[in-house]
């Protein structure tokens, strides 16, 4: 059974299951019943590009989307995550080291408004320069 046009491969429903079965197992079951899913489908060249982009990603979800494809890319959001932790915990340590410097020594003996400052300086500095930056590039999960 070869579906030939967009509408014929969009209207095929995988059976219950599919999103379980690896890659293998998809290929040797669309083998066993002899359907074929085009790469490009006859009504290509009629179809508008939201039509052709709506085709490949529902070819890409049922072809690609397997538990193995998933597993990686959640291996990839929790190496990606813990690499995020550790350098936003080091750059929080060394917010802490250079507030401890200011406060726990003699560095600025002049008096406590301009440790106040060089604190309010170094807060906002840093929540301008390194904390939104950061906070804004975390890695997401991935969509399932």
């Amino acid at each position: 059974m070869t579906l030939r046009t967009s509408r014929e491969v969009m209207a095929w429903q995988p059976p219950t299951g599919w999103r379980e079965l690896s890659g293998e197992q998809r290929h040797a079951y669309l083998e066993r019943h002899g359907i074929r899913i085009p790469l490009r489908p006859a009504d290509w060249e009629e179809m508008d590009h939201d039509q052709r982009m709506a085709y490949l990603g529902w070819s890409s979800r049922a072809m690609s989307d397997t538990p193995e494809a998933r597993a990686a890319k959640e291996r990839e959001y929790r190496k990606d995550l813990r690499a995020w932790n550790v350098l936003m915990g080091w750059w929080i340590l060394c917010l802490l080291v250079g507030l401890g410097i200011i406060w726990g020594t003699g560095a600025l003996s002049e008096g406590i408004g301009l440790r106040i400052g060089v604190t309010l300086f170094a807060g906002v500095g840093y929540t301008m320069a390194i904390f939104i930056p950061m906070l804004i590039s975390r890695p997401s999960p991935p969509r399932t």
